[in-house]
């Protein structure tokens, strides 16, 4: 999918790797949350499923 220093929103300047590191050091787990804490895909909306995708991948890490 993403490298970690791809862009993941582009609008927001976010790479994958910014998002994974405001979704462990806050400990998120809604996108709500995520979308507050960052701005993210509040512009175009385009990385939506993609951002979600990444939110499910660092939850179902913590459940493991």
């Amino acid at each position: 999918m993403f490298d970690d220093n791809d862009f993941v929103c582009r609008h927001m300047q976010l790479t994958k790797a910014d998002i994974i590191k405001v979704i462990r050091d806050k400990n998120i787990s809604s996108f709500e949350v995520l979308q507050d804490e960052t701005d993210i895909a509040t512009i175009c909306g385009s990385c939506v499923a993609d951002i979600e995708e990444i939110l499910e991948d660092e939850i179902a890490k913590r459940e493991v």
